[in-house]
């Protein structure tokens, strides 16, 4: 579609340039409109803003532009009508359908794949997860959000780097550390690793109420971590290499995959040089016994560099992996997926680096998003009321057993299980995913395992159906002499075409919803067409035609899914 609106695009300029009025190719692109009503065709202009140019009433002008196309026609264009002050522009269904069956044919399972972003480079850093804390569902969203970024990049061509910035570094680990000495058993710890280390992290801060010794032992012990104390070191190479197993779970049951993994302790090392560029270019300040940067100019608070026991921060830490990701990567764009709350650090230590020089900085995004919301508000791990992702995924599969034994007893228990795995974190990703990242999730059981409703148990459903009528249709001749004449079939060809329309907007906006949403309206168009358009059992034109319709929706079904991180099955 991009391709056939630059080339509308480009007429229109040259008949502007005939009339004396100079406008760019860009310019009349972003004023292209999907037209309200299907009837209304595909591409909307108005031509409102050159009334005063022409002196003529837009209606006129949409006119003279119509018989302007009416004279130098496009093979494309089916239909081209004027309403009101815009001027129509229908794209033949026969020349959209003969465009996605050569695509399929040529590309196969990368006919979904574009190249505008050829020789870009992006760093994506998302899900970033604690050592020594389980996920909560609070981590799915960075997580998936991520991924789906990754695979969206990739599949627009682009290089990417998907890092994991684990929380491996910190006061945290002193606390972990003293509470380990003080009640830590080893036996324990290797039978249920993240859980114990969990329950060690909250005993420490129901102890430290009684006892506020214990965080200054804390601080004392992540300092000489810090330092590079055997001791220390050693206990948190445990705690972390035992967290990272247990994370990897996760991430297999999640279809998430990342191109490295480069906690914060990566580059403790590389703090002195930054300290050392900040203080070059006279931006350290002391407060309090800190190192701050100010930020008053830019209405931030102090962006806090170092405290005054001598520990580096976040902000620190985020500069230092910066500086090291542009020298390693030479990254064109770099994106941080993080809750919003976090807005304010990300704009603070993003302007320390462009006031110490780095022009790079500016291309750097933080790609936030709102929280997962239950009854009892927020989840904090320091009391141990958590909701446990793990949990979550082990609910959401056994559900989707449950309502799979009841519809299809026929699956071998093997069959089952595996496709309600699919099935149960497929639905949990989707539900996650379906919404504008910007807003706070509600979660609902009934909504995410909806068979019916915007859910991703839906989508696989018609997955599943397009794979038995192709698996039926087997022995359909191929035929090429029938074109779309029934409404569900244009409306079926129509949407399919907007796929990698939908997958730039995506893009151009960092939001996963615009892919669901467009698998779902989809799946609907499927559906009506399914119900309306029989494949089987028709002449050979019509049935080969149709068949052809299905495996275009089944292929991509299967692209926007994979863009999601989801797996479909070939059964339910």
């Amino acid at each position: 579609m991009i391709e056939l609106k630059e080339k509308i695009a480009d007429s229109i300029v040259y008949f502007l340039k005939d009339n004396g009025i100079d406008f760019k190719r860009q310019d009349i692109l972003v004023q292209f409109k999907k037209p309200e009503k299907l009837d209304f065709g595909d591409i909307a202009f108005p031509v409102f803003r050159f009334a005063k140019d022409f002196r003529k009433p837009p209606v006129e002008i949409a006119g003279m532009v119509k018989d302007f196309f009416e004279s130098n026609p496009l093979d494309e264009i089916e239909k081209i009508e004027v309403i009101n002050g815009y001027v129509n522009f229908h794209i033949s269904p026969e020349w959209m359908f003969n465009q996605l069956v050569s695509n399929l044919n040529s590309k196969g399972d990368n006919f979904y794949k574009q190249d505008v972003l050829k020789d870009k480079t992006f760093v994506v850093e998302f899900s970033s997860p604690n050592i020594a804390k389980p996920f909560s569902i609070g981590h799915l969203r960075s997580t998936v959000i991520g991924n789906f970024l990754r695979n969206l990049l990739k599949a627009l061509g682009a290089n990417v780097i998907g890092i994991n910035h684990i929380g491996d570094w910190g006061t945290q680990f002193g606390k972990l550390i003293v509470a380990f000495r003080l009640w830590g058993n080893e036996e324990e710890l290797e039978k249920d690793p993240v859980k114990y280390m969990l329950n060690l992290y909250v005993r420490f801060h129901k102890e430290a109420e009684e006892n506020p010794e214990l965080e200054d032992k804390a601080r004392e012990a992540f300092l000489r971590l810090e330092k590079g104390e055997e001791e220390e070191r050693n206990l948190w190479e445990k705690f972390r290499s035992l967290s990272l197993k247990e994370f990897e779970k996760t991430y297999k049951r999640l279809n998430v995959h990342f191109d490295k993994v480069l906690g914060e302790a990566f580059y403790s090392d590389k703090i002195d040089r930054v300290i050392k560029i900040l203080e070059e270019k006279k931006l350290l300040e002391e407060s309090e016994n800190a190192l701050v940067v100010k930020l008053d100019d830019y209405n931030m608070p102090p962006c806090l560099i170092k405290k005054s026991d001598g520990a580096t921060l976040y902000a620190t830490r985020d500069i230092a992996a910066a500086i090291y990701r542009k020298e390693t990567f030479n990254f064109d764009k770099m994106l941080y997926v993080v809750g919003s709350e976090q807005k304010l650090h990300f704009r603070q230590f993003i302007k320390v680096l462009e006031l110490a020089g780095f022009e790079w900085a500016k291309n750097m995004e933080h790609i936030d998003f709102g929280l997962y919301r239950f009854k009892d508000g927020k989840m904090s791990t320091r009391k141990g009321k958590v909701v446990l992702l793990e949990e979550v995924l082990d609910e959401a599969v056994k559900r989707i057993r449950d309502i799979m034994e009841e519809k299809n007893p026929d699956l071998t228990k093997e069959e089952r299980e595996n496709v309600a795995e699919v099935l149960g974190t497929g639905a949990i990703i989707f539900n996650d995913l379906k919404n504008d990242r910007i807003k706070d999730v509600q979660f609902s059981w009934d909504e995410v395992l909806n068979f019916e409703g915007e859910s991703g148990p839906y989508i696989a459903y018609s997955y599943v159906r397009c794979n038995g009528i192709l698996r039926n249709a087997e022995s359909v001749k191929e035929s090429e002499n029938y074109k779309a004449t029934h409404d569900s079939e244009i409306s079926l060809i129509k949407k399919l075409f907007e796929f990698k329309e939908i997958m730039l907007i995506a893009y151009n906006n960092r939001k996963s919803h615009f892919i669901a949403n467009y698998l779902l309206d989809l799946t609907k168009s499927f559906t009506t067409f399914y119900h309306n358009c029989r494949v089987i059992g028709e002449s050979d034109d019509i049935s080969s035609f149709r068949k052809m319709l299905v495996k275009l929706t089944m292929s991509t079904l299967k692209a926007g899914a994979e863009i999601l991180g989801m797996r479909l099955p070939d059964r339910m």
